[in-house]
């Protein structure tokens, strides 16, 4: 937290240092070449002097720890690390109370090279915290994490060398946050919206007087045409014969 014994440096500054930086750091620390340290870089990396190192608490025990999702950074050294199979362990001692359940960190994944314009500059390894209540059960993982940083061309680092451990307790995802809240049921007739539907219908064709007027005249024609027709067959055979005597 950034108060007023650094007048210098405005509220809210926060310190998030990249892999390399951090490695910058530790090699000013161990006083490696030319490097110089920060005058206030033991406030934002304290030196952990414990016997134990790292390990001599939980990390919820360690100055500044909290559950919120954010990060924590110390220089410590490495004592007691052992490893099962290819895979680096350390046990977190207990002086509070013996009965606890059974805490180490666990190494996960590969130990991968720090570098910045082409210098390897270090190491960094993860380690997840695991837990079990009795010897022998299979651990339970947790949601404390360690990220940790060692200088040199080795991929291991070495007993008794300093490191920098950056720590933090990784919150829930937004998934699983979102479960508990309560949901909102719309109403049924909310669920589906639709806009209502005209229905088909058979539009009549309108009167168009042009075309009865037609239709009517047709008829006139043909009614007249029968007409002719019917008394033309009525003759009287008088004119049949008069066409006789012509020729």
């Amino acid at each position: 937290m950034v108060s007023s014994q650094w007048p210098g440096l405005p509220a809210g500054v926060k310190f998030d240092p990249s892999d390399a930086e951090l490695l910058e750091h530790l090699a000013a620390k161990c006083r490696v070449g030319n490097s110089k340290a920060h005058p206030f870089i033991d406030e934002f990396i304290p030196t952990l002097e414990e016997d134990q190192g790292i390990c001599y608490t939980h990390p919820e025990n360690l100055p500044g720890a909290k559950k919120d999702g954010s990060n924590i950074h110390f220089s410590h050294r490495i004592i007691n690390a052992y490893a099962t199979g290819q895979r680096k362990r350390r046990k977190i001692q207990n002086q509070h109370n013996r009965n606890e359940e059974h805490v180490r960190w666990h190494k996960t994944g590969k130990t991968k090279p720090v570098i910045e314009s082409g210098v390897q500059k270090g190491w960094k390894k993860i380690m997840v915290l695991y837990k079990s209540s009795k010897r022998g059960c299979k651990p339970e993982k947790s949601n404390w994490v360690m990220h940790q940083y060692h200088l040199g061309a080795e991929e291991e680092e070495h007993d008794g060398e300093y490191v920098v451990s950056k720590i933090s307790y990784q919150q829930q995802k937004q998934t699983d946050k979102n479960d508990d809240i309560p949901m909102i049921e719309e109403p049924d007739n909310l669920t589906i919206r639709t806009s209502p539907r005209t229905p088909k219908t058979i539009t009549p064709n309108p009167p168009r007087p042009w075309k009865s007027m037609i239709y009517d005249d047709a008829d006139e024609n043909m009614h007249q045409e029968a007409k002719f027709a019917a008394e033309g067959s009525h003759l009287p055979p008088l004119a049949v014969q008069c066409e006789d005597d012509l020729d």
